[in-house]
């Protein structure tokens, strides 16, 4: 094993298709294959995090061990960025098991934080949030994640990106919007209604961005999930509403865009051109709110009647939001070039598995 430097943040790469192209005509250890080629932007990635991190390789490998991938690194100029490399061979297990992850940390000194960065949504996203490891999911498709579940911290389509992408504020992870939805006291008819509309939001960023607009599918996610924070705790407050409640909660902890998705998901925010939607995450979020009569999918006349009779004093006012509502989904859809009378079956079968 190299010497280390301790208390470096260690970056775990997979092999296949994340660092190294598996090329479909060869069989067998890559090192012994005729030819062999690095993802694009692997050296640019490498070369840009090296002298920061603690770079390792954590392959599932099973016709080479942690040498024979060295050398086929060094084939194409890789091996010189990476300190270790780990495969079954060397440590206890397989990705996905958790297992794996424990055995590549007890042969490494004491990190801060550990990220895998791979391609692998099963073996590499989710064995490293089963692990208690951060994750990169290289993403060069931009599939969705299945069951609409992004349980990954950071996404890039581009492996050069990945230096960029660690040194971006970061958005809360999966299990740390359920510790704050349980801190604010969320109900669980609530909490299923805001997994309802995160997933309904990613799905709608992951059109836009597929139609060429620029989203950030997770950032829609995660606003999806605590757009309704505060709701809770502001029932009975008439100062302020559960929007304004949750966006002063995120900004406290550091979530200017998280806080504003909140702020603006109010219905009648569509009428007042101060408080209105305005970025494509603040704006799938909304409609996602408008499509999801509690946990299921509903039309926004659907949505809004269910409103207008839960809170009949109101229901003037909410009907009279109608119009901009049906403005807005028109907009999305254009831009995702999805027809306007195909987005209900579009996303019933998205949210089913069928999309």
């Amino acid at each position: 094993m190299n010497n280390h430097e301790n208390h470096k943040t260690v970056i775990a790469f997979d092999w296949g298709n994340t660092l190294m192209v598996e090329l479909p005509q060869y069989h067998g250890a890559m090192v012994d294959w005729p030819e062999v080629a690095a993802v694009d932007g692997a050296q640019a990635a490498l070369a840009g995090l090296s002298s920061n991190y603690h770079l390792i390789v954590a392959s599932n490998a099973v016709d080479s061990n942690a040498a024979r991938l060295r050398d086929a690194l060094r084939r194409v100029d890789l091996d010189v960025y990476i300190q270790d490399i780990f495969t079954s061979h060397e440590v206890e297990g397989k990705k996905p098991q958790r297992i794996y992850f424990q055995s590549i940390q007890s042969h490494l000194p004491p990190s801060p934080e550990y990220i895998l960065v791979g391609d692998g949504y099963g073996t590499d996203v989710v064995g490293a949030w089963q692990a208690g490891w951060l994750s990169v999911w290289y993403n060069p498709s931009g599939a969705a994640a299945p069951g609409l579940l992004p349980l990954y911290d950071i996404e890039i389509r581009q492996m050069q990106d990945l230096p960029a992408a660690l040194a971006a504020p970061r958005l809360p992870g999966w299990n740390q919007t359920q510790g704050w939805l349980v801190e604010q006291q969320v109900p669980a008819n609530l909490i299923l209604h805001v997994q309802n509309v995160a997933s309904i939001a990613y799905q709608l960023a992951l059109w836009l961005r597929a139609a060429g607009e620029k989203v950030d599918p997770l950032l829609a996610h995660r606003g999806g999930m605590l757009h309704d924070l505060a709701k809770v705790n502001t029932l009975h407050k008439s100062s302020i509403n559960h929007g304004e409640a949750a966006a002063r909660i995120l900004e406290d902890r550091g979530y200017p865009a998280l806080a504003e998705i909140a702020r603006r998901h109010i219905l009648t925010h569509v009428l007042d051109d101060k408080l209105a939607p305005r970025t494509w995450e603040e704006k799938v979020v909304f409609l996602a709110d408008k499509l999801s009569e509690g946990s299921r999918l509903v039309t926004l006349d659907q949505r809004i009647n269910a409103l207008s009779q839960r809170y009949s004093r109101f229901s003037a006012g909410i009907q009279s939001c109608l119009p901009a509502l049906r403005k807005l989904q028109r907009e999305i859809c254009a831009r995702m070039r999805v027809p306007e009378a195909e987005l209900t079956d579009r996303l019933q079968a998205a949210l089913l598995g069928r999309g």
